[in-house]
């Protein structure tokens, strides 16, 4: 797991300040993955709307 993980939040938790041993850059990245979801459904609906 850590070896699937670690490239994906390597470079979030380099600029995330240390929380006391919290680490929530797990949460980041599903908020980065939401966003990028979001963005990209929307962009691909309009041009599938506009496109007809």
């Amino acid at each position: 797991l850590y070896r699937l993980t670690e490239p994906a939040l390597r470079p979030i938790r380099r600029f995330m300040p240390d929380l006391g041993g919290i680490d929530i850059s797990p949460i980041i990245l599903l908020l980065i993955l939401f966003f990028i979801r979001q963005f990209l459904v929307t962009t691909v609906w309009s041009w599938v709307v506009a496109g007809g």
